[in-house]
């Protein structure tokens, strides 16, 4: 009984440091965990699939893409506007310019494109030519599961929706394109420039009944622009102003413990603080279903703060007796939060940016 006695004493003494790791592994375990599981579910099927096998029977067109400008990138509804040359160049009978469809564009009726030349013009090889300016909203699902960290393509999506793949492929003309060199998205860094050829499965034939029962495929391509945000942007504007709320809260322990009402004061007001900070980001990105990157930053500071505000409620007890032994009690349960917290901070952090 003499040892069980002590072993609870011991326990009550140090609750909630034993409490507060507890909770720390345990949030780490789910953050590994949701990790792990995103990667899983991002591997779902798309709509297009890559063109491995050109079909005898198609007339191949050499598709070129060259961008001028991308502005107003609004990851809030997902769309952005770009500027480009886009070049065909093709020997047969079938025309490929007269019917070009941008399956990710946006507002159809503000789209303007321009062709270069009235007809298209015959080069030297015997094969056709034509240049088309076109200028327009697009639209991507942007992938935020990373924000700020986050990196997004910005593409087109032309498909032949006139002949199918039997009749028409489009193979992309990599030879001259590109993007300009003076093409510059404020608040963005250009990683990478994609061209891949691909083609669209329907699952209908729209309603066009006849003796053959294979549903339709059409010829695609797609250009797209892989762009990321600056580190800066996240260390300086995002976790910097957290990373200053949150220490001037962890001053609450190093108080003199008499000072209750000021012990409580500062986390409070750092917890009203985060949320407004909080605000501030989430306005800029659309309703997702999900916790991104900083959201889940954001968990670890409200974990914290939470714990100081309960430890400062389960110490202020101890104080008003004004006994030395639990005022030096006090303190040995401050410096224990302190680091405790200091500790998941920097794990916290650890695993939710490298993992």
């Amino acid at each position: 009984m003499k040892y069980k006695s002590k072993f609870a004493a011991a326990v009550r003494k140090n609750f909630p440091s034993h409490f507060f790791l507890a909770v720390a592994f345990f949030f780490s375990l789910q953050f590994t965990s949701a990790s792990s599981s995103k990667q899983i579910s991002g591997s779902g099927g798309k709509v297009y699939q890559e063109l491995k096998e050109i079909p005898p029977t198609a007339q191949q067109v050499k598709v070129g893409f060259y961008s001028q400008n991308i502005y107003e990138v609004d990851p809030a509804s997902n769309t952005y506007y770009m500027d480009f040359y886009i070049w065909f160049k093709w020997k047969g009978s079938i025309d490929p310019t007269e019917k070009v469809e941008f399956m990710n564009g946006v507002e159809d009726w503000g789209m303007t494109m321009v062709n270069t030349y009235e007809t298209p013009i015959q080069l030297a090889d015997s094969s056709f030519y034509q240049v088309v300016r076109v200028e327009g909203r697009f639209r991507e699902n942007f992938e935020f599961e990373n924000y700020p960290l986050d990196e997004q393509r910005l593409g087109v999506v032309l498909e032949n929706s006139l002949h199918n793949i039997d009749e028409v492929v489009y193979l992309a003309d990599t030879v001259g394109s590109g993007y300009a060199d003076d093409l510059a998205i404020p608040g963005w860094i250009f990683k990478e420039y994609l061209i891949s050829n691909l083609y669209h499965s329907y699952k209908t034939n729209f309603g066009e009944y006849n003796t053959d029962d294979k549903l339709p495929s059409y010829s695609a391509i797609r250009f797209e622009l892989r762009v990321t945000r600056p580190l800066n942007y996240f260390i300086w504007k995002l976790l910097f102003p957290l990373l200053i709320v949150l220490l001037a809260s962890f001053g609450a322990l190093l108080l003199d413990p008499f000072r209750v009402d000021s012990r409580i004061f500062l986390p409070i007001t750092a917890l009203l603080t985060i949320v407004f900070l909080q605000q501030s980001y989430s306005d800029a990105l659309p309703a997702v279903s999900y916790l991104v990157l900083i959201d889940k930053i954001y968990v670890i500071a409200y974990i914290l703060i939470i714990a100081a505000i309960m430890e400062t409620i389960y110490t202020a007890g101890m104080v008003r007796t004004e006994d030395v032994g639990s005022i030096e009690k006090v303190k040995k349960i401050d410096r224990i939060f302190l680091w405790s917290k200091i500790l998941f901070l920097v794990v916290g952090l650890t695993i939710l940016l490298l993992f």
